[in-house]
């Protein structure tokens, strides 16, 4: 029996045979149907321990942000650092430009980057950190019925919190200047996006924090896997612009998450990008749009799927592996 298992019998709750409510680590596998109670349960069981999640969440941005000079504007430096150093390379290095852009819009490929960079900066701090979330507190694991779940959750909620001070800067200078127009009914999506996406962080936290339990060398492989998704995914590049070269992985392309999710927050914040036919020597390109809000919908529902796969794939293997937790941390 696990060292949770003998807490919990010791203090009246469950034994090592049969699981009560409030606790669920066995000294045996859990059962199927255990797993997928336990799957449509998790809700309930996070609003049980909202004031535990908000504490976690209000400690974990404090220590970051305290006593640093630029505080709570912290958030904001590091995807803005890296947008003004890819849009440096790819503008002026590399001459990339959207061609033939509609009057006002001359900003849209700063913009286009910056909604890509927030995004994944959102995406790959919650994963990395979240991948070592069980390790880190690991005597937390073993404490009397800890509900372990929330570790990977307070990351993602701490990294969705920062997430929203970058859109607030960013729909503040598209009130305040003419950099780009203030999203219209599109922003109606952002509340949807963001919680699709803390289930897709949550979901891939969950599941690599709990390989990271197992086999110590996942956070590194996450580093690099993270580094290499950012440069597969149209971030800093429009596919539409990069003519046949990129034809044989535009399927790749099309079935990465990350792409369906930049885009849906592309579509939110920046509306409509269409672009009107134009000509290069004898060859007639366009339209194209490689920006549309007609096409949140579609993006949102094809990253939500992804979401809830890998909700639904962590949490398996989390409720699977709980049990050994105790030993291994």
């Amino acid at each position: 029996m696990t060292p949770q298992a003998e807490s919990s019998t010791a203090s009246g709750g469950f034994s090592s045979g049969s699981p009560a409510p409030g606790r669920w680590v066995t000294s045996r596998p859990p059962r199927v149907f255990e797993v997928v109670q336990r799957f449509f349960s998790l809700p309930k069981r996070m609003l049980a321990h909202r004031d535990l999640i908000a504490i976690s969440v209000k400690r974990d941005l404090e220590a970051r942000f305290s006593g640093t000079m630029l505080g709570w504007l912290w958030p904001l430096v590091h995807p803005m650092f890296l947008f003004v150093v890819y849009y440096f390379i790819f503008t002026k290095l590399l001459n990339f430009k959207i061609p033939h852009l509609p009057e006002g819009q001359e900003s849209a490929l700063g913009i286009f980057m910056f909604c890509g960079i927030m995004s994944y900066a959102t995406i790959s701090e919650g994963v990395v950190r979240g991948a070592n979330t069980f390790i880190e507190n690991g005597n937390l694991i073993k404490k009397l019925a800890f509900p372990a779940e929330i570790l990977p959750l307070n990351i993602s909620l701490v990294c969705s919190v920062t997430h929203l001070f970058a859109l607030a800067v960013f729909l503040l200078g598209c009130l305040l200047t003419p950099i780009w127009e203030a999203p219209g009914l599109s922003a109606l999506w952002i509340p949807l996006i963001l919680a699709v996406q803390l289930v897709f962080i949550y979901g891939f936290a969950l599941l690599l924090s709990t390989l990271q339990v197992f086999l110590r060398d996942t956070v590194q492989v996450v580093g690099i896997v993270m580094t290499v998704w950012m440069f597969v995914t149209p971030i800093f590049w429009v596919p539409e612009l990069m003519g046949e070269s990129i034809q044989p992985y535009i399927a790749i392309i099309y079935n990465n998450p990350l792409y369906h999710l930049v885009s849906a927050w592309r579509g939110a914040l920046m509306g409509d990008l269409f672009i009107e036919a134009w000509t290069e020597g004898d060859q007639v390109l366009g339209p194209y749009a490689p920006v549309s809000t007609a096409a949140i919908g579609g993006h949102l529902a094809i990253f939500a799927i992804w979401a809830v796969a890998l909700y639904g794939v962590g949490y398996a293997f989390f409720t699977l592996s709980e049990r050994r937790f105790a030993d291994e941390v």
